[in-house]
């Protein structure tokens, strides 16, 4: 019997993936399956305000399958997002639990709430009792040790959640030294939930030894690897890291990214702003990255930056490596 095709999950980046980024995403590469929003932060509000819901209007989706995440600590708040996320049309909500930075998990949002697993069991039970969306959640190992998550996953185990998102690392290493394989699969042993890996697939290899070790954890969440190789799940579907007319894809990819946000954003400085973060993964795999990426952070106008690009594309090759 043949294996099923992995299901590979655009990871949510915030301020990187916004809607703008993965709709030309999915206009100019394949293999993606499924896409997750950066997180929208609940509030205590007598009513939604539209412009928190506005990175997932239905309407301006690139098609894909798209899952919304929420990032919250109080469950009242958190059923509000999911029926206004219900009514927009979407049946599944991920609740983030694994964003690692300080001023997060100092709200006890995020990562910061795997130390507490008796505040996470009374919004679940709330939340899965009261929300109109079925519920998946994201996590790391624990803030500082995996034992967090070891404690977190009887809670976890209690409810009906339609999938664990696992990011093998602590919240302090942030994206510093190796993922925990070992961990991760002393976590999937322990789930009833279905489990999704996320963390470190930078390359077919790697993503070949995961399958290999997990063969039962069939999806899989893309974040900095795809940023900065925009082909890879087409190279980990087909088995083939070769690609062909690159540069002329990854153009084409740009200046749709480039029109995207010209067309909402007012001025230089802020469109400036997300291409700069736009190269700071892109330049990778490109012969002359590096200095492409040192000019364009010296450009003020989008117009000098245009010409900077192009300038570089046009004797750029693409490696089949990133630059160290």
């Amino acid at each position: 019997m043949s294996r099923q095709p992995p299901v590979l999950i655009f990871a949510p980046m915030r301020g990187v993936t916004t809607v703008h980024y993965r709709t030309a995403f999915a206009k100019h590469f394949q293999g993606l399956d499924i896409e997750m929003a950066p997180f929208i932060s609940t509030v205590s509000a007598g009513r939604i305000n539209a412009k928190l819901l506005k990175d997932v209007l239905p309407e301006s989706n690139s098609g894909l399958p798209l899952i919304p995440q929420v990032m919250s600590n109080n469950a009242d708040d958190f059923i509000q997002m999911n029926i206004a996320l219900h009514e927009l049309g979407y049946n599944e909500v991920n609740w983030n639990l694994g964003c690692p930075h300080k001023q997060i998990r100092r709200k006890q949002r995020g990562s910061g709430l795997l130390p507490h697993p008796q505040m996470v069991d009374g919004i679940l039970g709330k939340v899965c009792a009261e929300s109109p969306c079925r519920i998946s959640v994201k996590v790391r190992l624990g803030v500082e040790s995996s034992e967090e998550l070891t404690a977190m996953i009887p809670v976890l185990n209690r409810y009906p959640l339609s999938e664990v998102v696992i990011h093998p690392r602590t919240a302090v290493q942030m994206y510093e030294g190796t993922v925990d394989l070992g961990a991760f699969e002393t976590a999937c042993s322990q789930l009833d939930h279905p489990v999704c890996y996320n963390g470190d697939i930078f390359d077919l290899a790697f993503f070949q030894t995961l399958e290999k070790r997990f063969p039962e954890t069939g999806r899989f969440m893309l974040g900095r690897g795809l940023l900065s190789n925009p082909f890879l799940c087409e190279i980990i579907k087909s088995g083939n890291p070769q690609v062909e007319n690159a540069i002329a894809r990854i153009k084409a990819f740009h200046d749709d990214v480039v029109a995207r946000y010209e067309s909402v954003m007012h001025g230089d400085q802020p469109v400036l702003g997300k291409m700069k973060e736009f190269w700071t993964y892109q330049m990778a795999y490109l012969s002359n990255g590096q200095k492409l990426f040192k000019k364009v952070k010296k450009a003020h106008r989008v117009s000098t930056y245009k010409d900077i690009v192009g300038e570089f594309l046009a004797d750029a090759e693409w490696k089949p490596t990133p630059t160290p």
